[in-house]
């Protein structure tokens, strides 16, 4: 925090209120590498090939999201007549904005909202979609989403049919008694359960009560309570265990040696791919009508107004519903259109299917503002000493709680570098 907070920031002067984006290069930044990397290259090139502005784009892998993070905090902390930053470049939007308190992130509401070259279907897109990259604390539009992942339930159904169920829970309840029956009829647990924070926000918002409020944080709740009271109640009676180590979860699902999962539909084409080597049947269902929903942000960095324009059309290009198909086809992820999930729809395997018909009505998206990445650590940190401890739950709720809105506060843009379009 400190180390952008000191960074030298530039001056927001506007952008001329008409441009051309004629023959601009902009260079993209992203994490892929393989066959995803291709895919997104060639994808791109078909942009450079058709657009009718002749605008070029250049492709930069960092082959990590990690590495990519870490490049762009470099160039944020260099002196800014020295810096190289992309014109366009995919991260979590809660790390654009900590990147947007130093450095000139473009605000998109204008061009979003622009006649001409804003978007012309906006009914298309998943509802609220526009909350993933949103800053509440200046009302800025940091990101797009381009792609989006929901935290679920992954289910062994060959495991369930063998303890007499035939369709996965509905609800945590029937949760907590498929996992004991299992566990009675098996005298191995259901599941291993983790404290990553994305599990908790799934379980509190499957309860009824999200994790943030669009202005503060809200995890000293009912909803959050009520699930670690039911976990910590499993695995008391050895329903279930705890991950000891990190991926075993996942790993002792993909084997069939787990009746549940709870992870985020990221993991799906990995799943998948390893089920496939030792195949049982297995499906995807949902822990409430209204999934908690995350997803990479495309995000612009201001260098001039023909090149902010030029990389805007490439984004708003990138998520029309074409190509949106190609790009979630490739990655195994959920589009952010609902004409784009249509297409996929026809022929793409079951269990995406259900993830889809998850999120295409929305849901409660994660925080976009720049506390979130700490405030993740201290929900597993939390929940780790009260699985520890479960008679600490009210105490350490409410301390969490406290630290969160502290956190969020601390991070808050006090002289924000947020630039804004003009179209």
């Amino acid at each position: 925090m400190a180390l952008l907070l000191a960074i030298a920031l530039p001056s927001a002067n506007s952008h001329a209120q008409s441009v051309d984006p004629t023959g601009q290069t902009i260079i993209f930044w992203h994490p892929h590498t393989g066959e995803r990397e291709t895919a997104l290259d060639d994808l791109v090139a078909q942009f450079n090939a058709e657009n009718e502005w002749k605008i070029t784009v250049e492709t930069r892998s960092w082959q990590n999201p990690g590495l990519l993070y870490d490049q762009i905090v470099l160039q944020l902390t260099t002196p800014p007549e020295s810096r190289t930053l992309p014109n366009i470049f995919v991260a979590a939007p809660y790390e654009t904005a900590m990147f947007s308190l130093g450095g000139p992130i473009l605000d998109l509401t204008p061009f979003i909202q622009d006649a001409e070259w804003g978007f012309s279907d906006e009914a298309d897109f998943v509802p609220s979609i526009s909350d993933l990259g949103h800053d509440p604390f200046t009302n800025t539009q940091l990101g797009w989403p381009e792609r989006l992942f929901a935290e679920s339930l992954y289910v062994n159904m060959t495991g369930l049919r063998e303890i007499g169920f035939d369709l996965p829970p509905t609800n945590l309840d029937e949760l907590r008694e498929m996992a004991c029956d299992y566990f009675a009829q098996t005298d191995a647990p259901a599941f291993q359960l983790e404290t990553r924070a994305p599990v908790w926000a799934g379980l509190a918002t499957a309860n009824g009560n999200p994790i943030f409020d669009g202005i503060a944080y809200t995890l000293n709740t009912e909803g959050m309570r009520k699930s670690l009271e039911m976990m910590n109640h499993l695995l008391a009676e050895g329903c279930i265990v705890r991950q000891m180590t990190p991926f075993a979860a996942q790993d002792d699902f993909t084997a069939g040696r787990a009746l549940f999962y709870f992870g985020s539909t990221s993991a799906l084409p990995i799943i998948r791919e390893t089920i496939n080597k030792n195949p049982f049947d297995w499906d995807i269902a949902p822990l409430s009508n209204k999934p908690y929903i995350s997803g990479p942000t495309l995000s612009i960095f201001s260098h001039s107004s023909e090149a902010d324009l030029a990389a805007w059309l490439f984004l708003r290009w990138w998520v029309s519903p074409e190509i949106n198909a190609a790009w979630s086809r490739a990655t195994g992820s959920l589009p952010i259109r609902l004409s784009a999930g249509e297409m996929m729809t026809e022929d793409f395997y079951p269990q995406w299917q259900a993830a889809w018909g998850m999120v295409y009505q929305g849901g409660y998206f994660e925080p976009s503002v720049a506390a979130q990445d700490v405030v993740r650590l201290e929900i597993e940190f939390a929940i780790g000493r009260i699985l520890d401890n479960p008679m600490t739950v009210d105490q350490e709720l409410s301390a969490l709680n406290d630290l969160a809105n502290e956190i969020l506060s601390e991070y808050a843009p006090t002289d924000p570098t947020t630039k804004q379009a003009s179209p």
